[in-house]
Protein backbone atom coordinates (compact mmCIF):
# COMPACT_ATOMS: atom_id res chain seq x y z
CA UNK A 1 0.00 0.00 0.00
CA UNK A 2 0.88 3.45 -0.65
CA UNK A 3 3.08 5.07 2.01
CA UNK A 4 5.67 8.24 2.52
CA UNK A 5 8.92 6.93 2.60
CA UNK A 6 11.53 8.83 5.12
CA UNK A 7 14.94 8.76 4.02
CA UNK A 8 17.49 9.13 7.80
CA UNK A 9 20.72 10.39 8.21
CA UNK A 10 22.80 7.31 9.44
CA UNK A 11 24.56 10.48 11.38
CA UNK A 12 21.77 11.12 13.76
CA UNK A 13 21.61 7.12 14.67
CA UNK A 14 23.02 8.19 18.06
CA UNK A 15 21.31 11.43 18.68
CA UNK A 16 18.22 9.70 17.78
CA UNK A 17 18.51 6.51 20.51
CA UNK A 18 20.05 9.07 23.34
CA UNK A 19 16.36 11.17 22.56
CA UNK A 20 14.14 8.18 23.60
CA UNK A 21 15.43 8.32 27.29
CA UNK A 22 13.77 11.83 27.33
CA UNK A 23 10.86 11.56 24.74
CA UNK A 24 7.41 11.50 25.99
CA UNK A 25 6.71 7.98 24.95
CA UNK A 26 8.89 5.96 26.74
CA UNK A 27 7.14 6.10 29.98
CA UNK A 28 4.06 4.32 28.30
CA UNK A 29 6.58 1.68 26.71
CA UNK A 30 8.47 0.81 30.22
CA UNK A 31 4.99 0.72 32.02
CA UNK A 32 3.09 -1.72 29.76
CA UNK A 33 4.71 -3.50 27.10
CA UNK A 34 6.65 -7.04 28.66
CA UNK A 35 10.23 -7.39 28.91
CA UNK A 36 9.42 -11.30 27.69
CA UNK A 37 7.85 -12.27 24.36
CA UNK A 38 7.92 -11.12 21.21
CA UNK A 39 7.36 -7.38 20.51
CA UNK A 40 7.60 -5.63 17.12
CA UNK A 41 8.19 -2.08 15.78
CA UNK A 42 6.44 -1.47 12.96
CA UNK A 43 7.66 1.34 10.82
CA UNK A 44 10.73 1.60 13.32
CA UNK A 45 12.48 4.22 11.01
CA UNK A 46 16.21 4.16 12.13
CA UNK A 47 15.61 1.74 14.75
CA UNK A 48 16.13 3.91 17.81
CA UNK A 49 13.28 2.20 20.00
CA UNK A 50 14.74 -0.92 18.83
CA UNK A 51 18.59 -0.07 20.20
CA UNK A 52 16.99 1.46 23.50
CA UNK A 53 14.84 -1.28 24.25
CA UNK A 54 16.90 -4.16 23.03
CA UNK A 55 19.68 -2.68 25.30
CA UNK A 56 17.63 -3.08 28.12
CA UNK A 57 16.42 -6.91 27.83
CA UNK A 58 13.45 -6.80 24.71
CA UNK A 59 12.53 -8.32 22.65
CA UNK A 60 12.05 -6.51 20.37
CA UNK A 61 12.33 -6.35 16.03
CA UNK A 62 11.82 -3.68 13.64
CA UNK A 63 10.13 -3.97 10.61
CA UNK A 64 10.55 -0.87 7.95
CA UNK A 65 9.29 -0.40 4.50
CA UNK A 66 12.74 1.68 2.98
CA UNK A 67 15.43 -1.07 1.87
CA UNK A 68 18.28 1.92 2.23
CA UNK A 69 16.93 2.65 6.07
CA UNK A 70 16.93 -1.09 6.85
CA UNK A 71 20.55 -1.02 5.08
CA UNK A 72 21.85 2.19 6.96
CA UNK A 73 20.64 -0.15 10.31
CA UNK A 74 22.22 -3.05 9.44
CA UNK A 75 25.65 -1.15 8.88
CA UNK A 76 25.23 0.76 12.54
CA UNK A 77 24.10 -1.96 14.65
CA UNK A 78 24.20 -5.25 13.18
CA UNK A 79 23.32 -7.07 16.01
CA UNK A 80 19.84 -5.09 15.89
CA UNK A 81 16.67 -7.09 14.39
CA UNK A 82 15.13 -5.62 11.62
CA UNK A 83 13.36 -6.44 8.34
CA UNK A 84 12.46 -4.66 5.14
CA UNK A 85 8.29 -5.06 5.07
CA UNK A 86 5.09 -3.25 4.29
CA UNK A 87 2.92 -2.97 7.83
CA UNK A 88 -0.07 -3.43 5.85
CA UNK A 89 0.73 -6.70 5.42
CA UNK A 90 2.73 -7.92 8.32
CA UNK A 91 5.12 -10.97 8.32
CA UNK A 92 3.95 -12.91 11.18
CA UNK A 93 1.78 -15.35 12.03
CA UNK A 94 -1.98 -14.32 13.87
CA UNK A 95 -1.97 -13.97 17.43
CA UNK A 96 1.55 -14.07 17.52
CA UNK A 97 3.50 -10.54 19.09
CA UNK A 98 3.24 -9.71 22.31
CA UNK A 99 3.52 -6.43 22.05
CA UNK A 100 3.63 -3.94 19.09
CA UNK A 101 4.89 -0.18 19.00
CA UNK A 102 3.87 2.16 16.27
CA UNK A 103 5.03 5.71 16.42
CA UNK A 104 3.81 8.13 14.01
CA UNK A 105 3.58 5.82 10.68
CA UNK A 106 -0.34 4.83 10.18
CA UNK A 107 -1.03 8.64 9.37
CA UNK A 108 1.08 8.61 6.16
CA UNK A 109 -0.89 6.14 4.80
CA UNK A 110 -3.49 8.48 1.97
CA UNK A 111 -5.97 5.65 2.10
CA UNK A 112 -6.33 5.95 5.51
CA UNK A 113 -4.92 3.82 8.79
CA UNK A 114 -7.54 0.74 8.65
CA UNK A 115 -4.91 -1.35 6.91
CA UNK A 116 -2.00 -1.13 9.63
CA UNK A 117 -4.38 -1.24 12.28
CA UNK A 118 -6.24 -4.41 10.92
CA UNK A 119 -2.87 -5.82 10.48
CA UNK A 120 -1.65 -5.07 14.38
CA UNK A 121 -4.78 -6.39 15.37
CA UNK A 122 -4.24 -9.62 13.42
CA UNK A 123 -0.76 -10.37 15.02
CA UNK A 124 -1.30 -10.11 18.34
CA UNK A 125 -1.49 -12.31 21.05
CA UNK A 126 -5.20 -12.33 22.67
CA UNK A 127 -4.74 -9.85 25.73
CA UNK A 128 -1.69 -8.05 24.36
CA UNK A 129 -1.01 -4.26 24.21
CA UNK A 130 0.07 -1.79 21.39
CA UNK A 131 0.79 1.61 21.72
CA UNK A 132 0.38 3.77 18.77
CA UNK A 133 0.50 7.36 17.99
CA UNK A 134 -0.50 9.99 15.26
CA UNK A 135 -0.51 13.51 15.19
CA UNK A 136 -2.81 14.91 16.87
CA UNK A 137 -5.63 17.95 15.44
CA UNK A 138 -5.17 19.86 18.71
CA UNK A 139 -7.02 23.18 19.89
CA UNK A 140 -4.60 24.91 18.24
CA UNK A 141 -4.22 23.38 14.84
CA UNK A 142 -7.93 23.16 14.56
CA UNK A 143 -8.56 27.09 14.97
CA UNK A 144 -5.42 27.56 12.32
CA UNK A 145 -7.60 24.85 10.08
CA UNK A 146 -10.56 27.02 10.91
CA UNK A 147 -9.48 30.02 9.91
CA UNK A 148 -7.49 29.17 6.24
CA UNK A 149 -3.97 29.29 8.63
CA UNK A 150 -2.33 27.14 6.69
CA UNK A 151 -3.75 27.92 3.18
CA UNK A 152 -2.13 31.42 3.81
CA UNK A 153 1.01 30.46 4.78
CA UNK A 154 1.43 27.52 1.66
CA UNK A 155 0.06 30.63 -0.49
CA UNK A 156 3.24 33.09 1.21
CA UNK A 157 5.80 30.50 0.87
CA UNK A 158 4.72 29.77 -2.43
CA UNK A 159 4.37 33.36 -3.94
CA UNK A 160 6.93 33.86 -7.10
CA UNK A 161 6.40 37.68 -6.23
CA UNK A 162 7.64 36.86 -2.45
CA UNK A 163 10.35 34.69 -2.94
CA UNK A 164 11.88 36.85 -5.95
CA UNK A 165 11.75 39.88 -3.13
CA UNK A 166 13.90 37.81 -0.24
CA UNK A 167 16.21 36.98 -2.94
CA UNK A 168 14.81 33.10 -3.03
CA UNK A 169 14.13 31.22 -6.27
CA UNK A 170 10.64 30.92 -7.23
CA UNK A 171 9.30 27.58 -6.81
CA UNK A 172 7.32 25.58 -9.21
CA UNK A 173 3.45 25.18 -8.55
CA UNK A 174 1.95 22.68 -6.67
CA UNK A 175 -1.38 20.64 -6.96
CA UNK A 176 -4.85 22.90 -6.16
CA UNK A 177 -6.21 21.19 -3.03
CA UNK A 178 -8.89 18.64 -3.40
CA UNK A 179 -10.58 18.35 -0.12
CA UNK A 180 -12.69 14.76 -1.86
CA UNK A 181 -9.99 13.21 -2.39
CA UNK A 182 -8.59 12.87 1.67
CA UNK A 183 -10.46 11.84 4.57
CA UNK A 184 -8.87 13.54 7.39
CA UNK A 185 -7.04 16.73 7.61
CA UNK A 186 -4.28 16.47 6.00
CA UNK A 187 -0.02 17.88 6.12
CA UNK A 188 0.38 20.21 4.07
CA UNK A 189 -2.89 20.82 3.06
CA UNK A 190 -1.52 21.90 -0.12
CA UNK A 191 0.55 20.01 -2.59
CA UNK A 192 2.46 16.47 -2.35
CA UNK A 193 0.79 14.61 1.11
CA UNK A 194 2.70 14.28 3.68
CA UNK A 195 -0.01 12.40 6.48
CA UNK A 196 -3.00 12.85 7.98
CA UNK A 197 -3.43 15.04 11.37
CA UNK A 198 -6.15 13.30 13.46
CA UNK A 199 -8.69 14.15 16.00
CA UNK A 200 -8.60 12.48 19.59
CA UNK A 201 -12.22 10.96 18.83
CA UNK A 202 -11.22 9.99 15.16
CA UNK A 203 -7.45 8.48 16.56
CA UNK A 204 -10.12 6.25 19.45
CA UNK A 205 -12.60 5.33 16.79
CA UNK A 206 -10.65 4.09 14.32
CA UNK A 207 -8.85 2.00 16.94
CA UNK A 208 -12.07 0.81 18.40
CA UNK A 209 -13.36 -0.01 14.73
CA UNK A 210 -10.36 -2.55 14.51
CA UNK A 211 -11.19 -4.34 17.29
CA UNK A 212 -8.76 -2.61 20.40
CA UNK A 213 -9.85 -2.04 23.72
CA UNK A 214 -8.50 1.32 24.73
CA UNK A 215 -5.90 1.12 28.23
CA UNK A 216 -5.12 4.54 27.68
CA UNK A 217 -5.71 8.01 25.64
CA UNK A 218 -3.34 10.88 25.92
CA UNK A 219 -1.77 13.83 24.73
CA UNK A 220 1.78 13.59 23.99
CA UNK A 221 4.81 15.46 22.62
CA UNK A 222 3.62 19.18 23.97
CA UNK A 223 7.46 20.92 23.80
CA UNK A 224 7.32 19.20 20.22
CA UNK A 225 4.02 20.95 19.70
CA UNK A 226 5.47 24.03 20.60
CA UNK A 227 8.17 24.40 18.08
CA UNK A 228 5.42 23.41 15.15
CA UNK A 229 2.48 25.82 16.25
CA UNK A 230 4.45 28.61 18.14
CA UNK A 231 7.54 29.09 16.21
CA UNK A 232 11.34 29.41 17.07
CA UNK A 233 11.11 32.20 19.35
CA UNK A 234 10.20 29.89 22.09
CA UNK A 235 11.97 26.88 21.34
CA UNK A 236 14.71 25.16 19.30
CA UNK A 237 15.92 21.92 17.82
CA UNK A 238 19.12 20.55 17.44
CA UNK A 239 20.45 16.80 17.63
CA UNK A 240 17.04 15.63 18.30
CA UNK A 241 16.41 17.62 20.94
CA UNK A 242 14.41 20.85 21.82
CA UNK A 243 15.94 23.41 23.94
CA UNK A 244 13.09 26.23 24.88
CA UNK A 245 14.32 29.25 26.35
CA UNK A 246 12.69 31.04 29.23
CA UNK A 247 9.51 31.83 27.86
CA UNK A 248 8.92 28.78 26.07
CA UNK A 249 9.62 26.64 28.95
CA UNK A 250 6.79 28.95 31.30
CA UNK A 251 4.27 28.54 28.02
CA UNK A 252 4.81 25.06 27.52
CA UNK A 253 4.07 24.20 31.57
CA UNK A 254 0.93 26.61 31.29
CA UNK A 255 -0.46 25.19 28.25
CA UNK A 256 0.31 21.61 29.09
CA UNK A 257 -2.40 22.07 32.14
CA UNK A 258 -4.95 22.07 29.05
CA UNK A 259 -5.84 18.74 27.29
CA UNK A 260 -5.38 18.21 23.97
CA UNK A 261 -4.54 22.48 23.23
CA UNK A 262 -1.15 22.45 21.69
CA UNK A 263 0.35 18.73 21.79
CA UNK A 264 1.84 17.72 18.52
CA UNK A 265 0.95 14.11 19.00
CA UNK A 266 -1.37 11.68 20.49
CA UNK A 267 -0.76 8.67 22.25
CA UNK A 268 -3.11 5.26 22.59
CA UNK A 269 -2.78 1.92 24.56
CA UNK A 270 -4.71 -0.75 23.17
CA UNK A 271 -5.52 -4.16 24.14
CA UNK A 272 -6.70 -6.68 22.21
CA UNK A 273 -9.35 -8.62 23.60
CA UNK A 274 -8.98 -12.43 24.81
CA UNK A 275 -12.37 -12.99 23.46
CA UNK A 276 -15.47 -10.42 22.49
CA UNK A 277 -16.62 -10.19 26.03
CA UNK A 278 -13.33 -10.16 27.76
CA UNK A 279 -11.35 -6.97 29.06
CA UNK A 280 -7.57 -6.09 28.80
CA UNK A 281 -8.13 -4.04 31.26
CA UNK A 282 -9.48 -6.28 33.80
CA UNK A 283 -6.55 -8.22 32.95
CA UNK A 284 -3.45 -6.02 33.45
CA UNK A 285 -5.51 -5.09 36.86
CA UNK A 286 -5.19 -8.74 37.76
CA UNK A 287 -1.48 -9.17 37.12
Amino acid sequence: MESYVFRWQSSDFEALVESCTFDTVTPYILKYLPTEGKIVEAGCGLARFIAYLKDRGYDIEGIEISSQTVEQVKTIRPDLQIIVGDITHLPYADNSLSGMISLGVIEHFPAGPESPLREAYRTLKPGSLAIITVPEVNLIRRVKYAIGYYHLNHWLRQNPFLRRALGKTPRPPNEKLKPVDYRFRRWPTVGDFYEYRLTKAEFETHLLNAGFEIIESAPIGQMDGLFHDFGRCFVSFRNWKFYPNIVGKALNAALSAIPDFHNHMHLCVVGKPVNPRSSVRSALDGR
